[in-house]
């Protein structure tokens, strides 16, 4: 079991916790989620870089909770992976079933993100050993290996579990107190940190802004030791936007923690983005960015001098930031294998810049491994490999390069 020290190993070692203070009022990174489906996480990514022709410095992904998207999960995580090798931020949240139910389960209804817990419901999901309280940690295992495979591979995830703790709608949210939300989220921590030994995780506490802020912020608050960083959501609930007086409120209680816009449909403009410098990175909501902001106001915000998008990210490595200098280093490359779509054969180039032990495998969409098609200690220099698909149906596979400290994920796509 990890010790107690783990909940404050992230803040003081994550390369991600020393660039979001090192940036912290002075600029802000750009920052998109990717909805459902899981199968396509990186379309609303895509959607801005092909308005603004940058990538946000932020990529998001959900864990969700139907069927289709549960199956598809792997494709998310190889995405993360990807963003991560990238430079990205990169931040995972989880719209999680009800531990009454279990997953997969629905939007709405009795066994719906959107449902209800009753009060003795909830007394036994934060009673340690009851039924309720398994069923809960018996859930959070089904997402646990995703979060272990980044781990192992060195990324370090932005962690929104539980999110808009103040918000009623969520069947965990809306119960202030500290036998209230804040209690599973605790437990929630507790048992990835502690009994899992998940110490690649920030931990994001997120509000919404509704007019009781100015007490959720108290009677919401797991406890500092608990989150890494405090986030708002953004949407106007109490009538107003971006107002001095939220970003006060979320600024004094972080104290010299980061903060940032958790999610927002109506993007900061560029110049209260200069006014509240705090803020670390905004997040959007796919299916309202291009909704409440024009294309003018989003390729404004994207091109503003104190915005930081995926070309200007520092990239990462085993200790941090990559010095004070931006821009990516050299490093290992997988590009993109040709022809794209391949029928039955492709080649896959890759190039390593100094001498490792190298790994190039296929996967399918669910993860599962299909071949290793390189597995030897290579010397610098350019090389490409033959896949052949012949004993495959067509479709889309995943090929993974690692190589000491980099590895990439890409997709190919097999027509017969």
């Amino acid at each position: 079991m990890t010790s107690t020290l783990a909940f404050s190993q992230t803040a003081d070692t994550s390369a991600v916790m020393r660039f979001l203070k090192q940036i912290s009022g002075h600029e802000t990174v750009a920052g998109e989620h990717n909805a459902e489906p899981n199968s396509a996480p990186e379309a609303a990514t895509d959607s801005i870089h092909a308005l603004v022709g940058k990538y946000p410095g932020l990529w998001s992904g959900d864990f969700l909770y139907e069927s289709d998207n549960i199956q598809s999960r792997w494709t998310m995580i190889h995405e993360a992976e990807t963003e991560w090798d990238r430079g990205a931020l990169v931040q995972l949240m989880w719209h999680a079933c009800p531990p009454t139910c279990g997953e997969p389960c629905s939007w709405e209804g009795s066994c719906g993100v959107l449902s209800h817990l009753t009060n003795s419901q909830w007394d036994s999901l934060i009673t340690d050993g009851t039924v309720l309280n398994n069923n809960w940690k018996n859930e959070i295992d089904h997402i646990v290996p995703y979060l272990k495979y980044l781990k192992d591979n060195g990324v370090e995830v932005l962690f929104r579990p539980l999110h808009e703790m103040n918000q009623s709608a969520f069947w965990w949210g809306g119960r202030p107190g500290p036998n209230g939300t804040a209690r599973l989220y605790q437990i929630t921590h507790d048992y990835l940190v502690k009994t899992k030994g998940l110490t690649n995780l920030i931990w994001e506490w997120d509000l919404q802004d509704f007019s009781t802020l100015s007490s959720d912020v108290n009677t919401y608050d797991p406890g500092s030791s608990y989150w890494d960083i405090l986030l708002l959501d953004v949407y106007g609930s109490d009538g107003t936007m971006y107002t001095t007086s939220k970003y006060s409120i979320i600024l004094n209680k972080a104290g010299d923690k980061p903060i940032a816009i958790g999610e927002c449909g109506q993007l900061p403009s560029d110049a209260t983005l200069l006014q509240q410098p705090r803020w670390t990175f905004f997040m959007a909501w796919p299916t309202l960015v291009f909704k409440d902001n024009t294309a003018g106001q989003i390729r404004s915000l994207y091109n503003s001098q104190n915005v930081i998008t995926l070309g200007q990210m520092p990239g990462w490595n085993a200790t941090g930031i990559q010095g004070q200098i931006w821009g990516r280093p050299p490093s290992m490359q997988l590009y993109q294998n040709y022809p794209n779509p391949s029928n039955p054969t492709t080649l896959i180039p890759y190039d390593v810049v100094m001498s490792s032990f190298v790994t190039l495998k296929i996967y399918d969409l669910l993860g599962r491994h299909i071949e290793t098609l390189v597995s030897a200690y290579k010397s610098p220099g350019e090389y490409q490999v033959t896949f052949d698909g012949s004993a495959l149906p067509s479709g889309v596979y995943l090929y993974r390069l690692t190589a000491g400290g980099y590895s990439r994920t890409r997709k190919l796509v097999l027509l017969r």
